[in-house]
C-alpha cells in the first residue's frame, strides 16, 4: 500500500473579489489574497527520502530574510489522509508576475531553487499533479489568534478545510451568509483563526472551502458550539434561518469533503508561534 504526499504551491481562494480602481490605464489595487496549490504523489518506498529532500531544500533556500516562504502539512483525515501538502500565500495576481521567484505559475526554469527541486526532488515524485489556485473573498476572515498581515499570519499546529460547493449566481448572499457567521466568533473572541476560500482555477468554479486554524483540540471544539452561539448574536430562530439560507445557497446532493491537517515545522519555512 502506497502513501501520496501532495505538495501545494500555496493554498486556498474566491475570484471577484480583487479590490481596483475604476480608472482605465492605470495600476490596478490589488490584494494579496490568493493562494496557488500543486498536488503530487510520492510512493512509499520514496516517502522518507521525499521529507528529507524537502527539508534540506527549505533549510538552503527558504528559511533567510527575504527568501520564498513555504509551508508544509500532514493531511490528517479524509479521502487524501496521508498526503502532505506544500503551499505559499498570500499573494496578488500582479505577484506571480515576478521573476526573480519560484513563487508564480511558471517559476523560471534556470532559476537556482528550481533545478535544485528538478534534480534532487522530482525524481522522488511519481507525477507532478494539477494546479489549484484559491482566493480569499474580502472580509471573510477572522483572526482570533492576531492579525494577519501578509506572510506574517501567526503559524497554528492544524488546519480543518470544509469543501463544498455553491450554486451559479449566489456570490453576493454566501458573502452576506458568511458575515454573519463570523460576527459569532468576533463577539465570542473564539481562540481560532477562521477564513472563506474559493477555487478560481484547476478545478470546479463554484467550489469553496470554509477553513479553521487553531493550536488545540480544545480550541477547535469551541468552534463547535457556534451553532448554540447564534441566536445569542443574532436573535432567537435566526440559526434555524441560517441554515435555511444556507440550504439556498449550496447545490443540492454535492459532496461535501473534510480534513484536517497538522503543520511540519521542519519541512515549512515558519515556526510555529509560541
Amino acid at each position: 500500500m502506497k502513501h501520496n504526499i501532495t505538495i501545494s504551491i500555496g493554498l486556498l481562494s474566491g475570484a471577484f473579489f480583487l479590490s481596483q480602481s475604476n480608472t482605465t490605464g492605470q495600476e490596478v489595487n490589488q490584494e494579496a489574497n490568493l493562494f496557488v496549490i500543486r498536488y503530487i504523489d510520492v510512493e512509499d518506498h520514496n516517502q522518507d527520502a521525499f521529507v528529507k529532500e524537502v527539508t534540506k531544500k527549505n533549510k538552503k533556500f527558504n528559511r533567510s530574510e527575504g527568501s520564498d516562504q513555504w509551508w508544509t502539512y500532514r493531511i490528517l483525515t479524509g479521502v487524501r489522509s496521508g498526503q502532505f501538502a506544500r503551499g505559499f500565500g498570500p499573494k496578488s495576481w500582479s505577484d506571480l508576475d515576478a521573476k526573480k521567484t519560484t513563487q508564480t505559475l511558471q517559476p523560471t526554469p534556470n532559476h537556482e531553487e528550481v533545478i535544485y527541486w528538478k534534480e534532487n526532488i522530482r525524481p522522488l515524485e511519481k507525477e507532478i499533479g494539477n494546479t489549484e489556485v484559491w482566493q480569499n473573498p474580502k472580509g471573510l476572515i477572522y483572526t482570533g489568534l492576531g492579525e494577519i498581515s501578509g506572510s506574517q499570519a501567526p503559524q497554528t499546529r492544524y488546519g480543518f478545510h470544509r469543501h463544498w460547493k455553491m450554486k451559479p449566481g449566489m456570490y453576493k448572499r454566501l458573502e452576506a451568509h458568511y458575515v454573519k457567521l463570523k460576527k459569532v466568533f468576533e463577539a465570542n473572541k473564539i481562540p481560532v483563526n477562521w477564513a472563506i476560500y474559493r477555487l478560481v482555477a484547476g478545478g470546479d468554479f463554484m467550489t469553496y472551502s470554509e477553513s479553521v486554524f487553531f493550536n488545540d483540540w480544545k480550541s477547535y471544539g469551541s468552534v463547535r458550539i457556534v451553532r448554540d452561539l447564534f441566536d445569542k448574536v443574532h436573535g432567537d430562530g435566526s440559526w434555524d434561518s441560517y441554515l435555511a439560507e444556507h440550504n439556498e445557497i449550496m447545490q443540492e446532493n454535492a459532496t461535501v469533503e473534510g480534513e484536517f491537517w497538522q503543520y511540519l515545522e521542519d519541512l515549512s519555512s515558519k515556526k510555529l508561534s509560541d
